[in-house]
């Protein structure tokens, strides 16, 4: 179908037809399709409006990008009855982002800073999560200067724990922190370990997703101090979590790593452990070796199963010596099979 087909569809009072119309757009990548769809944000169905936010989110060219910061701003004017569930601003925070378009700064400020409560289902609910989550990894992504704080204020945003708030109030979704941790590790700020230090030291009642999401943080951005922030937790009361810190400090190849990931095994079973394990063999220089070699002497037949388990298909020659002695030697039949399959595969 044509544009100028498509272009009268967008002025049907039919609504499915002006549906019909943004999925047509969506799959026209020219300059003048993506006018259309930038002026279809204004469309009175706010279902209709979303849809053309989304196409554009996906693919945009700068010189629109202006048009779309500045419905952006008129809709956060009155955000609950021009936006809704916040799906339009969201979309149009995810394609500033990709397309880097630098003129979006005040917009993705003011997206970060949104908090809209609606009724869901009878129940008060913050549906502006993931426009701040979209807006904080935008800002990241272009490289704004100052928005450091903008991010940090939004890694430890818990809804209720504002200056003012009732405790009582409504609290919000971890998506925004999730996004908080993921955007300080992309920030080109030094002090960006500042925020993620003081959520992984005094982390209270955080969840666990947000505090891996921290570490990872910390780990990619190459942070000296991460054996620091991430050891405290190799003694978790969530082995999981353990596990998962164990994970992020075999990233790092430090000299510490297999000591410390050693020492943290003996309190692990069933999954975290299996993991644990694979961690170390992951590290794979000689100081891991030696620990994992002196590991298939240890007591408890489960971890010995894991690291045979661990080393199947990745089998240097020393492991193949290991694994041999393993396969005739051990005293548990389960641990010798799992050590001749390793031997095999």
């Amino acid at each position: 179908m044509e544009l100028p087909e498509i272009e009268a569809l967008l002025k049907s009072k039919q609504t499915e037809d002006r549906l019909r119309a943004v999925r047509l757009l969506s799959r026209n990548w020219t300059l003048e399709a993506q006018k259309l769809l930038v002026k279809t944000l204004e469309d009175k169905s706010n279902y209709v409006a979303s849809l053309a936010a989304e196409a554009l989110s996906a693919c945009t060219d700068l010189t629109i990008c202006a048009g779309m910061a500045a419905r952006f701003l008129y809709i956060a004017e009155d955000g609950l009855k021009r936006d809704p569930g916040c799906h339009i601003r969201s979309h149009i925070a995810a394609a500033f982002g990709k397309i880097e378009f630098y003129g979006a700064t005040d917009a993705l400020r003011s997206g970060i800073r949104t908090i809209q409560i609606e009724p869901v289902a009878g129940v008060p609910f913050d549906t502006a999560a993931h426009l701040r989550a979209n807006c904080a990894l935008a800002l990241a992504q272009l490289l704004v200067p100052d928005v450091l704080i903008d991010i940090s204020r939004l890694l430890f945003d818990r809804g209720n724990n504002a200056v003012g708030s009732k405790e009582d109030g409504p609290k919000l979704t971890i998506e925004p922190r999730k996004a908080a941790a993921q955007a300080l590790a992309r920030l080109a700020d030094a002090g960006a370990i500042v925020p993620l230090a003081l959520k992984l030291t005094f982390p209270g009642d955080e969840e666990i997703e947000v505090l891996q999401e921290c570490m990872q943080a910390v780990v990619d951005r190459e942070e000296s101090c991460a054996l620091d922030l991430l050891t405290p937790y190799l003694r978790h009361y969530d082995p999981h979590l353990a596990a998962y810190a164990i994970l992020m400090i075999a990233r790092t190849r430090t000299p510490e790593a297999p000591g410390l990931i050693r020492g943290a095994i003996e309190r692990l079973h069933g999954d975290p452990l299996e993991a644990a394990v694979l961690a170390l063999v992951s590290i794979r220089d000689e100081q891991s070796r030696d620990v994992l070699y002196e590991m298939m002497s240890d007591l408890r037949e489960e971890v010995r199963l894991n690291i045979a388990n661990a080393l199947s298909g990745t089998i240097e020659s020393a492991d193949r010596a290991h694994l041999e002695a393993m396969a005739k030697l051990d005293g548990s039949p389960k641990v010798r099979a799992a050590a001749q399959r390793a031997l095999q595969g």
